[in-house]
């Protein structure tokens, strides 16, 4: 493939697999033509390691019944560029209903987290996304919360590198089991108690040996999407897009169970 072809992408990126709501997508042709339900199951790996691709009901019975569920929606509106109108987007979309940073749930207007009739908000899950881009309105809060709770840990700030705005001395941030320890983010979905946890290890980018920057990024003040879950916050997750029963199932972090995609 010419680089050409992977401007834009993910870093890292070396080819593209086409894994939407479309008929010539792989899951759809593989699952058609195997006769098997309309689902797919993905584990990004982090740096030097594999991951994990699986078309059809084919996950481990001890891994699917440690994963959480939340409805996949359909926006009504295509976000491409170019579309016909009346068609809907090919996106994954979940249903975010509020943020936590170290427990304690952002305040920002919560009509951001809506697919309004134009299409515009709500959450989706691109791998095409290096970082999770949020809404400015979001974002600002976001970044300031997890400033104070990182203090609140001893971690001291530094000056920003970009396109990062909070960024920290590497030195001040203990390292764990699950990577850096640093403030728990939380992205709270439909039903008891059930969030997606996003911990140190796909929260934080060391951009040098002296520097660690919180890996979420700015994604202005009319974006299309108000939260767009990037590449580097899905590693080592497990996500099965059952989309007979319109589910993601997720893992969160699979270090916390003492596991990664390549042993899958």
């Amino acid at each position: 493939m010419d680089k050409v072809d992977l401007e834009g992408l993910a870093s890292g990126a070396t080819g593209m697999l086409g894994l939407g709501r479309t008929a010539i997508s792989l899951h759809k042709q593989v699952s058609g033509s195997l006769k098997l339900p309309d689902m797919f199951s993905i584990c990004l790996p982090s740096s030097g390691t594999t991951g994990k691709l699986i078309v059809g009901p084919g996950l481990n019975p001890d891994i699917s019944k440690t994963l959480k569920s939340t409805p996949l929606i359909i926006n009504p509106v295509s976000t491409y560029p170019i579309y016909t109108e009346g068609d809907p987007s090919d996106e994954y979309f979940i249903d975010v209903r509020s943020i936590r940073v170290a427990g304690e749930q952002l305040s920002f207007k919560s009509s951001y987290l809506s697919i309004d009739k134009n299409g515009v908000g709500g959450t989706k899950i691109s791998t095409l996304q290096n970082f999770t881009a949020l809404h400015n309105s979001i974002y600002k809060p976001f970044a300031r919360a997890f400033v104070k709770a990182a203090a609140n840990m001893r971690i001291k700030s530094v000056a920003n590198v970009g396109p990062f705005r909070a960024c920290f001395s590497s030195d001040s941030i203990s390292k764990g089991p699950f990577g850096p320890s640093v403030p728990d983010i939380d992205l709270v979905l439909p039903g008891k108690d059930v969030y997606w946890r996003i911990i140190g290890a796909n929260s934080m980018v060391e951009v040098d040996g002296k520097t660690t920057c919180l890996g979420f990024v700015d994604g202005g003040s009319i974006p299309r999407t108000s939260i767009v879950i990037g590449a580097h916050q899905l590693e080592e997750n497990l996500l099965e897009f059952d989309l007979v029963a319109s589910q993601l199932r997720f893992s969160s972090s699979l270090l916390v169970q003492k596991k990664m995609c390549s042993g899958l």
